[in-house]
């Protein structure tokens, strides 16, 4: 099917069903993201190309048909060789698995020695790299293996970690520009066009791409995935500095005969809540496991191309499949046996309305946008943006559950957004109105009533509020349009806590949690968001949850450390407006004024 190129915000209203392509900068870029936010079109793909971001959609209604809450049919369509389907939305947290792929086919050509690389450009632009000095490839098996959809260089009866032939589709192909020079060929393209010329010999293969500033992965994450693996014999750097990949198994607590075994490693002082699957050592992904006092490692025994999905991102094999499910059931029964006879802890979660009208406010605000490009969002579309979602935060000064005010997202929106991708994310956390959670670790302690939703204290409330919207701010910050809730957590040991859980339906869910009191173990005295100092230190717990939650990094560990380190000066210039959002925070017996936050 041959796709339509829009232009224009007329073009994208007035689409009909069809395959269409739209370039970032152009004026029909927004109206059709907001048309896709509606749920009356399908996201097929993306590319990093001339235009910038350019996405492939398919819209499925009339225009006369997409209309608020209408079920809208979906389709599956064939495309032709002529248009790429991106990967990235086929992966999770496709940042981490671009260098499990780069590392990957490293391992599997026999290197010994393999540098990573994330330089920042002049132009913002992230040049990622991958060098090892394995066997490499000659001409023939990049253009005819390395470089063909389905097709895969790695054959043999143990099977390499990968096999599926889809590594390309992540690692190359959506890039701005991508280079791979093994052996003495050198071949550089972008999106599926490449050229190929002889270079200089060298051994192993080098690979590097180049990705826009608002959709990239870098060093920081490069170190959290080694740290995922166990490859001795490997020397590996990050940026020119030595990295480990040399997380042990440690116990085996269950195995599934000749396909998996999962080992058990205590910590001290640090909980988890997955499971690492690795092949060969190398990690594929995680799986939620519930809270547990150190790591469970899986690892595959029998070739991955067997057991796992085609982006290795979860276990198509069923027997390894329940083994994982009934140890979780086994770790959450024995971690409710522990806890029966212990009095007042609670784990309630309260939840609001917000994530069944996000994708319509989402929809709504994007589509109030024109072309864009980077910088600051011009001040008529926040004015419309904000006068499109006003409506929704009239009244609710006194629910916790609620949107940010006209005022608060104002300031939300006065910042400098890197591109199109970045201005998206930060449009849905701001329309997303977090549930709340309330999690009491205290064995003995009674929470007061003053902290449950229904019966908050204005002093409670407004700090509950300054909360959700400094978590919200610095989501929008690092670019994240990860949804997550809010909550308290009385605990003796932590001031601010991340936490990983489950929804009804078995469904990750992401939760940045605040410990209301100054002093965790004398709970004397509230954090008071109208004075100074606390208000700075909320603004670094918050950026300091929100970095375990938006790079998905569970344990302060050396990647953590980097990747925090990040985004602290991403977020240094930050607090002037997190004063201006805690003084908009308006609640019931005064709002944002310091005798107001007087009980």
């Amino acid at each position: 099917m041959k796709a339509t190129l829009l232009e224009t915000a007329q073009d994208a209203l007035d689409a009909l069903p069809g395959l269409y392509v739209v370039h970032s900068g152009s004026e029909a870029y927004f109206p059709m993201m907001a048309i896709v936010e509606g749920g009356y079109a399908l996201f097929r793909g993306e590319v990093y190309d001339d235009h910038g971001r350019t996405v492939t959609v398919e819209v499925t209604t009339e225009p006369e048909r997409r209309v608020l809450h209408e079920q809208s049919e979906r389709r599956i369509i064939t495309i032709g060789p002529e248009f790429f389907i991106t990967a990235l939305k086929d992966y999770n947290d496709w940042p981490l698995k671009w260098w499990r792929e780069a590392v990957q086919n490293a391992v599997d050509a026999g290197g010994k020695n393999v540098a990573l690389g994330a330089i920042k450009q002049d132009d913002g632009t992230m040049l990622v790299s991958c060098e090892d000095d394995g066997k490499g490839m000659d001409e023939e098996t990049i253009l005819t293996k390395f470089l063909v959809l389905g097709a895969t260089t790695k054959t043999g009866p143990s099977g390499a970690a990968g096999g599926f032939g889809k590594a390309k589709e992540l690692l190359l192909l959506p890039w701005i520009s991508w280079k791979v020079h093994s052996r003495d060929t050198v071949v550089e393209g972008a999106g599926i066009d490449y050229t190929v010329v002889r270079g200089p010999a060298r051994t192993g293969t080098r690979l590097e791409v180049v990705m826009p500033p608002d959709k990239l992965t870098d060093a920081p994450v490069a170190l959290g995935f080694l740290q995922k693996c166990n490859l001795p014999g490997i020397r590996f750097t990050v940026n020119g500095a030595p990295a480990k990949a040399d997380l042990t198994g440690g116990r085996m607590v269950d195995s599934v005969p000749d396909k998996a075994d999962i080992y058990f490693t205590p910590s001290t002082g640090e909980t988890q809540s997955y499971l690492y699957v690795r092949a060969r050592g190398l990690f594929m992904f995680s799986s939620y496991i519930g809270t547990i006092p150190g790591f469970l490692v899986a690892e595959l025994t029998a070739p991955s191309i067997e057991l796992l999905t085609a982006n290795r991102d979860g276990f198509r094999d069923y027997h390894v499949r329940d083994a994982v499910d009934k140890l979780a059931e086994r770790i959450a029964k024995d971690n409710l046996s522990a806890l029966k006879n212990k009095q007042g802890l609670i784990r309630q979660k309260f939840e609001g309305t917000g994530k069944f009208r996000a994708k319509e406010r989402a929809s709504r605000a994007l589509d109030q946008i024109g072309p864009y490009g980077a910088g600051e969002l011009p001040t008529r579309s926040t004015e419309i943006i904000i006068a499109s979602m006003g409506s929704y935060a009239q009244g609710e000064e006194d629910r916790l559950q609620s949107m940010p005010s006209p005022t608060v997202s104002t300031i939300l929106l006065d910042q400098k957004f890197l591109g199109p991708n970045h201005l998206e994310a930060a449009i849905k956390q701001l329309v997303w109105e977090p549930d709340f959670f309330l999690v009491n670790e205290i064995e003995g302690y009674r929470v007061p009533r003053k902290f449950f939703p229904a019966t908050m204290t204005p002093t409670v409330l407004k700090l509950a509020k300054t909360w959700v919207e400094l978590c919200r701010y610095v989501m929008m910050q690092l670019g994240s349009d990860r949804h997550f809730g809010a909550g308290f957590v009385f605990s003796t040991d932590h001031g601010a806590q991340a936490i990983t859980d489950e929804d009804k339906e078995g469904r990750d869910e992401s939760w940045i949690m605040l410990n209301p009191f100054k002093d965790v173990r004398t709970r004397q005295e509230l954090l008071r968001p109208a004075q100074d100092s606390d208000l700075k230190w909320l603004y670094a717990a918050a950026i300091h949850e929100a970095t375990h939650i938006a790079d998905n990094m569970s344990y302060h560990d050396e990647s953590f450390a980097a990747a925090l380190t990040r985004n602290m000066a991403k977020c240094a210039d930050g607090y002037r407006k997190i004063r201006q959002i805690a003084a908009g925070i308006r609640t019931r017996g005064g709002g944002g004024s310091p005798e107001a936050d007087e009980e």
